[in-house]
């Protein structure tokens, strides 16, 4: 604001200076033509010796020097609040604290469906399951055996597209029977008992074993029954569906009943979660397969795509359980640096998302009051030049000192103007705060022991610089030497002597010189 002030400003005087010495000889013709000579009167003031110190005058507001956000970071509920806005408070100070309310059964839910994705995906990459969020999803390409065994089921062929169920790979070396027994049977029967079946369609017997007695009662038509599984060794050609004569061997004596053999020992669904163009099949029914052998390969395209998109998902949800984890140990807020918190952006019992401030922390110690100073001024600041700041204190109007810290590098249009950013490093004495309004004085240069002359004396012509001496009652121009000047004197170098009077105004009441005065104003006024 001063800067733009001081280059109109200085315009303004410059034209004033002008039309004043116009002013000037008009009104002393005027007067000499109408007879009325005692009525203009000269103003004068002496050339004198002494010291001139120049300053760049400007005004702006105060900043603390350091300010940070403290930020939550969880979302929930804000539980309790430790601090009140103005308070001085410390760095890593716990400030409030944040309910995160279900956030411990989210955590719950996603790593229950993170290891879902993680074992499906494993299965589908043909990887360990630590491998699946690492590995190239063309893996995902080969369809593989889970376990070993023999091929059922197969329908799918080169050319077809093919998803979800391929074929079923059967693993018959261990042969399943189901029993349903009556109460006093069922009591005599223990895990891990002997027992010998003999198939109907073979000779021979096949030694088993009891592995789950299930106490939990099934309704039957006239009673209860109880469900028995047994195990035992295929001997190679028996099957689901054989039946025969199966008898437990208990310390109370054999039990005999007919069974069919239920299940096989271990049966794996081969399928894919990817839509795609079937390019080679490496198997065919019956085919005996070991675990991990290729059953068929995809063309790459939408099933490569399904791979990464399911990848990525499981990657997503790992991130979301990780971003979830952080949040729940971060359901305190403390502050970021030594300082005075200023606000509180949400109380106590109110919703605060993740990433949003509670307050601001600001750092008084140190301060800056930014300036904005016009280009004429511009180069006579530098960094390092001390300035004395008037704000209002205590006592009313006080001084405080400060340093330029920064000057800006390009300026800021306003008006046709270009304004640049300075600013002015201020140790804070104790009572200046934020946004405080401050008017900045600039040491830029000071000389002793110089001649001065006041400024509304002297004005410009033809890039020649003149002053008005006082002559009895007469003004005589007198071309001059100016040097360094401020707002209230200028340096001069050569054509006036001290003590010389010089002209500064023309009145036709010197003791109502503010009223009838005619000539330039004051320089700076």
């Amino acid at each position: 604001m001063k800067g733009i002030w001081s280059k109109w400003r200085k315009w303004i005087t410059v034209s004033v200076i002008i039309i004043a010495i116009v002013g000037l000889g008009y009104w002393g013709v005027k007067a000499l033509s109408s007879g009325d000579k005692g009525k203009l009167v000269m103003i004068t003031k002496p050339v004198t010796r002494g010291e001139l110190e120049v300053t760049v005058r400007g005004w702006g507001n105060l900043q603390a020097s350091e300010e940070q956000d403290a930020i939550s970071g969880a979302a929930g509920v804000v539980k309790d609040i430790f601090f009140e806005p103005g308070q001085q408070v410390s760095k890593g100070q716990v400030l409030a604290t944040v309910d995160a309310g279900s956030l411990e059964i989210e955590i719950k839910k996603l790593e229950i469906n993170l290891e879902q994705e993680r074992i499906k995906l494993a299965r589908e990459f043909g990887v360990s399951p630590n491998k699946v969020a690492d590995v190239d999803p063309s893996a995902a390409l080969v369809v593989r055996s889970p376990i070993s065994g023999w091929i059922t089921g197969l329908t799918v062929q080169a050319g077809s597209d093919a998803q979800g169920t391929i074929c079923q790979v059967v693993d018959n070396s261990i042969l399943k029977l189901q029993l349903l027994l009556p109460k006093p049977v069922f009591d005599k029967v223990k895990v891990g008992q002997k027992t010998s079946f003999r198939p109907e369609r073979f000779d021979g017997i096949d030694a088993g074993v009891v592995t789950h007695a299930d106490p939990t009662p099934i309704a039957g038509e006239a009673t209860y029954y109880y469900e028995v599984w047994v195990e035992m060794k295929n001997p190679g050609l028996l099957k689901t569906g054989d039946k025969g004569m199966l008898v437990i061997h208990t310390p109370d004596g054999d039990f005999q009943q007919k069974a069919e053999i239920t299940a096989y020992g271990n049966e794996e669904i081969v399928s894919s979660s990817f839509t795609g163009t079937v390019k080679t099949v490496f198997v065919k029914n019956g085919a005996s397969v070991q675990a991990g052998d290729p059953i068929l390969e995809f063309e790459p395209g939408d099933a490569l795509l399904g791979a990464m998109e399911a990848q990525l998902k499981f990657r997503q949800t790992f991130l979301e359980l990780e971003e979830k984890k952080a949040q729940l140990g971060n359901l305190e807020i403390v502050s970021p640096i030594d300082g005075v918190a200023m606000n509180i952006n949400a109380n106590r019992g109110e919703l605060i998302a993740k990433g949003n401030p509670l307050t601001r922390v600001s750092n008084f110690t140190e301060m800056n009051l930014m300036l904005q100073i016009d280009e004429i001024d511009l180069a006579k600041i530098e960094e390092g030049q001390m300035a004395d700041i008037d704000v209002w204190g205590p006592q009313g109007r006080q001084k405080v000192q400060g340093v330029v810290s920064k000057v800006g590098v390009s300026g800021d249009m306003r008006d046709g103007l270009s304004g640049f950013g300075i600013t002015i490093s201020v140790t804070n004495p104790g009572f200046l705060r934020p946004y405080m309004h401050a008017t900045a004085y600039i040491f830029v240069s000071k000389k002793d022991d110089v001649l001065l002359c006041p400024v509304e004396a002297i004005y410009k012509e033809d890039e020649k610089w003149f002053a008005d001496l006082k002559e009895g009652n007469s003004r005589k121009p007198v071309e001059i030497e100016v040097g360094t000047m401020n707002d209230m004197f200028a340096e001069i170098l050569s054509g006036l002597e001290e003590g010389q009077e010089v002209v500064v105004a023309m009145s036709k009441d010197p003791e109502k010189d503010q009223g009838g005065r005619i000539g330039p104003y004051p320089y700076g006024y």
